[in-house]
């Protein structure tokens, strides 16, 4: 029991110094990079550290954080409550398949500053218009991720469960749904993170959020804002991935799997 539990300790201290190792060769890459001239106006890690420091003190960049998480957490959290299902429908029945499937894959490759527009018009606030917008970031890799993952399941295990007298219901529920999780997960954490694309994006258009304050920055000519405001979008982006990750990790131990690929 003691080696084991030191080898997990192990593995989780040097899975701790890869994160380490690699932000440091990603500061040590851009500090090269802005002292040699080759990125521009790019401030360099100086002084965006700079930047950062005073960020953390600054009452407008954490209320702008706040609403962003606000917006991020409601739309992927009805994303997935709507993708999943449905992801497991069209998969698993050929005439759900035939009637959703192809209005869908109409309207994925729409990207999101297009749906800006319509969204002023149709909905009746501005934060329900970003709330879309993300939904839309999050909820097109987990419906196709989920529909993957039942179309991947072995023909063999829906055969044995009918065999032994098991209905379309026991197949779907001892079958498709565990075999399809693995997908599922792995949509999960590509949806957070497309949701973060689309947030943004939403938000530089809007009058609320971290990506206003990102264009604000912008239009002021505050460079090392802009750098450390993306650097702050980067961090939360890899944390709310993470915790996805670790949530779903937690439902797919029986796979052996821990990552989610």
């Amino acid at each position: 029991m003691s080696t084991a539990t030191g080898a997990s300790r192990l593995e989780a201290f040097a899975e701790r110094l890869n994160v380490v190792v690699s932000a440091a060769g990603l500061v040590l890459v851009w500090m090269v990079l802005s002292r040699g001239g080759v990125i521009g106006q790019v401030p360099g890690p100086v002084a965006v550290a700079a930047a950062m420091s005073d960020l953390l003190v600054n009452p407008t960049i954490h209320g702008s954080v706040i609403t962003s998480l606000v917006h991020i957490v409601g739309s992927f959290l009805v994303a997935a409550v709507l993708a999943v299902p449905l992801g497991l429908a069209i998969g698993w029945s050929t005439v759900v398949h035939d009637l959703l499937l192809p209005s869908l894959e109409i309207l994925r490759p729409v990207p999101p500053i297009a749906w800006i527009p319509l969204t002023i018009l149709v909905l009746p606030t501005m934060r329900t218009s970003i709330m879309f917008i993300t939904f839309v970031g999050a909820f097109f890799p987990i419906l196709l991720n989920t529909i993957r993952g039942v179309h991947e399941i072995e023909t063999d295990y829906v055969r044995a469960v009918r065999s032994l007298g098991g209905s379309r219901a026991d197949v779907f529920r001892h079958v498709v749904y565990p075999a399809a999780l693995p997908s599922i997960h792995t949509g999960l954490i590509v949806g957070m993170g497309l949701a973060w694309v689309n947030l943004v994006a939403a938000e530089m258009v809007a009058d609320q959020g971290i990506g206003r304050y990102v264009w604000v920055a912008y239009t002021s000519g505050s460079y090392a804002n802009i750098v450390a405001s993306v650097v702050i979008i980067g961090a939360f982006g890899y944390a709310s991935s993470e915790i996805v990750r670790r949530i779903g990790s937690t439902q797919l131990q029986w796979t052996g799997q821990s990552d989610g690929e």
